[in-house]
């Protein structure tokens, strides 16, 4: 690949916020997000969402998607195989990005496994496709319970850049993204409009700020002040620092590892 060609190197969706990503090397790119993508969700006995950097011990998660729902898996825990809630289950409301949301409950079952793992009262919810959460970024986009937008793309290069400046280097998977680019400029995603990448394309909604989840190593659990202490040394807006950029769909389609990411606007 020539240095300024651009190719799509990874893909990557998260079926329960805050859990290990499942990389696919297909997907459709639909206007919401890839087919799957965070529709689970943890919360406190509180109702609060459950995020790594409160409970690294996430990073122990073992998960796979199934045609019924969601495999688990964690040391010293037998499996666990989840299906999305009928119509029947009890919901309940969870606050997520400062929206009230009305969730499925999984069950006694998992919530009870889960309280296991990480050690306190938690429960599973899943997100019905009879409950709408349209994003900030694009509002046509029903979004489930991802952050902000339907898709975060990251680019190679500029983590590239970044990693020379930390005392030690950091992994692609610190910024849980859907898209990750291969090849370019470092930071040339922040003049991007819209992308065709496979059959889809995608138009840009903005910079992704960075939460304190990215301190926390989703391979180990342990977790410090980098990479965000650099990144806003450099890479600050509005008081905080960004990586990625996230993106909507314009024309569904197919993407693929491997195919040309065009720049288009």
């Amino acid at each position: 690949m020539h240095a300024d060609e651009l190719e799509l190197s990874s893909l990557s969706l998260y079926p329960l916020k805050a859990g290990r990503a499942v990389t696919p090397a297909i997907a459709h790119a639909a206007r919401g997000g890839f087919a799957g993508d965070r529709r689970w969700l943890l919360t406190t006995a509180s109702g609060e969402p459950v995020m790594l950097k409160s409970h690294p011990e996430m990073t122990r998660l073992r998960i796979a998607q199934r045609e019924d729902g969601l495999s688990l898996g964690a040391p010293g825990l037998p499996e666990l195989v989840v299906a999305p809630p009928g119509p029947s289950a009890a919901r309940f409301s969870v606050t997520l990005k400062r929206d009230r949301i009305v969730a499925a409950a999984a069950g006694e079952q998992a919530d009870a496994w889960f309280g296991e793992l990480l050690g306190e009262p938690v429960r599973l919810a899943f997100m019905p496709h009879d409950v709408a959460r349209p994003s900030r970024a694009d509002p046509s986009a029903d979004i489930g319970f991802a952050g902000d937008a339907p898709y975060l793309l990251v680019c190679e290069a500029s983590l590239a850049d970044l990693n020379a400046r930390l005392d030690a280097p950091v992994g692609l998977n610190r910024f849980r993204a859907n898209l990750s680019v291969a090849g370019g400029r470092p930071w040339q995603e922040d003049g991007w409009r819209a992308l065709r990448i496979g059959g889809a394309v995608f138009e840009a909604l903005g910079p992704c700020p960075r939460c304190p989840n990215t301190t926390v190593d989703p391979d180990t659990g342990a977790t410090g002040a980098e990479p965000l202490r650099t990144l806003a040394g450099f890479r600050s807006r509005e008081g905080k620092a960004m990586f990625g950029v996230f993106m909507g769909v314009r024309e569904e389609g197919p993407v693929q590892v491997g195919d040309v990411v065009t720049v288009l606007s």
